[in-house]
């Protein structure tokens, strides 16, 4: 690859770390691309490079699984016989890739073997499969075997951290990651949640505050009662058997018929609310409707048109709304003037809003929007960031079920509502009204409509 004989190779490595060294005074790790390989196929060559670089006034060797398809148990060896050579003059690293799925294990089983200094990436981020995951494996060191790391106190950011990452880059977080995905302290079946109940150590490794994540109950057709008091709880609602098995049972019913709750907490809770005595939402959808319009039925000319429109209008391939949504809300009357007369004031108001969107979801979303924001100012802030559909009985064609997801966001806090229907729209109002209708409840303050109001 490098196109020079080996005795070239060994000058330019300490060349390279000589200069860098004598010339310019840094601190020189070399990353040993390739070096596992290399072992495995002449391991007296590769201590002769090592050799050269240490001799060159490097401070550390960093062994690369660079193609991430060496065994634990080989990058242990390894690893063992580099810091019994070289491990009084330099730090032994290791710089591990994911393409066996290995990489956190191969680190760890470098540091089990001597190595003094671990490279990895926030949330294994790195070319083709990824690299170490650090989010794993700083944990893993810290509160498994109590290694002597720089963390300190600020072992508790590490989900944060994650979660920023991520954000920084325009990733979804992975659920199922190890210490800080929302998975990952996460439980749903009755009996585990009860055991929970007893005893928090039976199905959890460690406490999840020490990493800054939390433990969660998710309703499913494997929830007990045990999950549904504890959802009450949260819910601030009062425990009672009886409520929470209807509860439980209204689940089960649902789930048969193509509901998940697993990722809608949101949809639970407000489930929950909803059984509740003396629960008022605040606001209720009296009607909509909803229009979808289009100016050529050509699949293939329609697009060559819109895309001359967007040359021509130079718009950014914006060609105007393909949908208008009208709402019709009834919610808190906060008019000064109708409380400013004599007469009894009418506690509650009827707002009809029209608006367009791209599509009849985004149409709809808007016109709740605008007709709920002059009596709870504070959904300004609130956005949808994901619509996810799910065919549930493709057999039925056309007239199929309909699983509708949609996550919100407002500020750091994100929720998940879901709805099933055989008629998509009805399927994403419904969902849309329960993203709405927690956002009040949870993150703002208002008052709340009664039922006799209706």
């Amino acid at each position: 690859i490098l196109r020079a004989t080996p005795e070239e190779n060994v000058e330019m490595i300490h060349d390279s770390v000589a200069h860098l060294v004598r010339q310019h005074g840094r601190k020189v790790m070399i990353d040993l691309e390739h070096f596992f390989d290399g072992y495995k196929a002449d391991p007296e060559y590769v201590k002769q490079c090592c050799q050269a670089a240490v001799d060159a006034g490097a401070a550390a060797l960093v062994l690369c699984d660079t193609n991430g398809g060496t065994m634990p148990w080989q990058v242990e060896e390894a690893t063992k016989e580099m810091v019994e050579e070289f491990g009084d003059d330099v730090t032994i690293g290791i710089h591990a890739h994911n393409d066996c799925n290995l990489a956190v294990a191969n680190s760890l089983c470098a540091a089990k073997a001597g190595a003094g200094l671990i490279q990895g990436t926030i949330n294994g981020i790195g070319e083709r499969t990824g690299n170490a995951d650090l989010c794993s494996i700083i944990p893993t060191l810290a509160l498994k075997e109590e290694s002597n790391m720089g963390v300190g106190g600020q072992l508790h950011e590490l989900t944060s951290v994650s979660k920023f990452v991520d954000e920084l880059l325009g990733r979804i977080p992975n659920p199922a990651a190890p210490y800080v995905g929302s998975s990952a302290f996460c439980h749903k079946g009755g009996l585990h949640v009860a055991a929970m109940e007893r005893n928090a150590d039976s199905y959890q490794h460690i406490e999840p505050t020490l990493v800054g994540n939390e433990r969660r109950t998710v309703v499913s057709e494997l929830a007990g009662r045990q999950t549904i008091l504890g959802k009450m709880r949260d819910a601030g609602v009062e425990t009672e058997s009886d409520r929470a098995m209807a509860i439980l049972n209204r689940v089960k019913r649902l789930e048969s018929k193509g509901y998940t709750f697993e990722g809608a907490e949101a949809s639970v809770h407000l489930m929950i609310l909803h059984a509740s005595r003396g629960y008022c939402p605040p606001f209720k959808v009296l009607d909509y409707s909803v229009q979808v319009y289009d100016s050529n039925m050509d699949s293939a000319s329609r697009v060559m048109q819109k895309q001359m429109q967007s040359t021509n209008e130079d718009n950014d391939g914006d060609v105007g709304p393909t949908a208008r949504a009208t709402v019709k809300v009834r919610t808190l009357n906060l008019d000064e003037d109708a409380y400013s007369s004599m007469d009894e004031p009418l506690l509650f108001k009827d707002h009809l809003e029209v608006s367009d969107g791209n599509g009849p979801v985004d149409a709809l979303a808007q016109a709740l929007m605008r007709s709920l924001v002059p009596s709870h100012p504070t959904l300004s802030g609130m956005q949808l960031v994901d619509y996810k559909v799910r065919i549930l009985d493709p057999e039925s064609a056309t007239g199929a079920s309909t699983r509708v997801m949609i996550e919100f966001r407002d500020g750091d806090a994100t929720w998940t509502t879901t709805s099933v229907d055989r008629n998509i729209i009805s399927a994403s109002v419904n969902a849309l009204v329960d993203g709405f209708e927690y956002a009040l409840i949870e993150h703002a303050q208002s008052c709340m409509l009664c039922e006799d109001a209706f």
